[in-house]
């Protein structure tokens, strides 16, 4: 290659180089619009899995909180196991390693994988919310309850559901919050959902500041929405309490 050339060639790199080196806000801005055509998939798959992971995690709270034969142990190892190993490793399993033994699984879409693993996962966690909750309403309510003539399903949708939901929002609205962001490892399977957005784009710039500073507002934003909705839910459901005790 002529010196010239050479010469030529490096100082387009360097002047590239440095352009990198500067935040370009135009691009910045743009990095929203990319992103944003994954919120759907994101969105679609923390909520999903939220009624699921919900769902069973109530009944892996009455489990233990009832003595449930059987079904108690089994709540025990489940919740020990799913919430001592990492959720990516737990995802891998099912999606690559189930998938060479089960064509039921190897049938699955990328989506409904991450899905069912985000729901099996942090169910382990709303059950223990929920089972604490629960174990805060006094006993000798639902006993109250039975004595009067409602059963004992009526017992506890009435009087103990009410008071244990009150309880259980914090540290359930704190768990949904860990469950949203966990839906940024589903790139790992091939989802379109935020973060794969973002990375196939920086990718082809290598402009990853712009593009990651962006997806980190993108989560913030929304997740401090969910936390002003939860502090708005909470002062309605503690407003009877706080009239009681005026």
């Amino acid at each position: 290659m002529p010196k010239k050339d050479a010469c030529r060639i490096l100082a387009v790199y360097r002047k590239e180089g440095k352009a990198r080196m500067v935040f370009q806000f135009d691009y910045f801005l743009r990095m929203f619009t990319i992103i944003f055509s994954g919120f759907k998939n994101t969105v679609s798959m923390a909520f999903i899995s939220l009624i699921f992971a919900v769902l069973l995690g109530f009944v892996l709270a009455a489990s233990r909180y009832y003595d449930i034969p059987v079904m108690k142990q089994f709540s025990v190892v489940f919740t020990s196991f799913f919430r001592s190993t990492p959720f990516i490793a737990q995802l891998f399993v099912f999606y690559y390693g189930f998938a060479q033994i089960s064509m039921t699984v190897r049938s699955l879409s990328s989506f409904w994988a991450v899905v069912i693993v985000l729901s099996l996962s942090f169910a382990a966690y709303m059950g223990e919310n929920i089972r604490g909750a629960i174990s805060s309403v006094d006993k000798g309510q639902f006993e109250a309850g039975i004595s009067i003539g409602m059963t004992p399903w009526q017992t506890i949708r009435r009087i103990v559901i009410p008071q244990a939901a009150r309880v259980a929002v914090p540290g359930m609205v704190n768990s949904f919050a860990n469950l949203f962001k966990s839906t940024s490892l589903a790139f790992t399977v091939g989802v379109m959902d935020m973060t794969s957005c973002a990375k196939n784009e920086v990718n082809l710039t290598y402009r990853y500041l712009e593009g990651f500073i962006a997806l980190l507002l993108i989560y913030w934003v929304i997740l401090a929405l969910v936390s002003y909705a939860q502090a708005v839910l909470e002062r309605y459901m503690n407003r009877p309490y706080v009239q009681e005790g005026q």
